[in-house]
């Protein structure tokens, strides 16, 4: 009989021991919120056209130059349409005549802006100057005229190429 005690008492004590108990934390536990927020921002595209080429009298031409497509240009910048070089000698605003002995004249740009871009011997001194800007689908226009001086012969084709940059600047 004691047996059968001593058993009882320590299966119930085994069974109290398989019982789950809650457990108190002597401290609180704290919580805090994180605010979860998300701006996505598309990249700027845009299509500028310049002519591929220009034809100019005594008098010089003026070239249109659009944007067009123009989206997502974010606030205080602006699509800028520079000169990158020219083909001529140390990137001067020079055109050639096929003629014996060689001629040349120097042309000048003058920038929507006003501003007469011209060179006159130092290297690359119209590189990276500001022809047109946009911030917006519009046309902008710069006039390109010859410089009439020196030795120059009349009735010869004078040519040569620019080349310009396009990229967007702060406004």
């Amino acid at each position: 009989m004691m047996r059968k005690r001593i058993t009882a008492a320590i299966l119930t004590a085994a069974m109290c021991m398989s019982m789950p108990l809650t457990a108190f934390a002597a401290e609180d536990t704290v919580s805090q919120d994180q605010e979860i927020s998300a701006v996505l921002t598309a990249d700027p595209s845009y299509t500028v056209t310049i002519p591929a080429s220009v034809s100019m009298g005594n008098e010089g031409t003026t070239v249109d130059v659009t944007a067009e497509n123009v989206e997502n240009i974010p606030e205080g910048r602006k699509i800028s349409v520079t000169i990158a070089g020219t083909s001529a000698y140390r990137n001067q605003m020079v055109l050639e005549g096929d003629t014996s002995p060689n001629t040349s004249i120097r042309y000048q740009i003058i920038s929507e802006a006003g501003e007469t871009i011209e060179t006159t011997g130092d290297k690359d001194q119209a590189n990276g100057r500001e022809v047109v800007a946009f911030t917006g689908n519009e046309t902008k226009q710069y006039t390109i005229k010859p410089v009439i001086a020196g030795r120059f012969e009349y009735g010869v084709a004078y040519t040569g190429s620019i080349t310009f940059g396009i990229q967007l600047a702060d406004n």
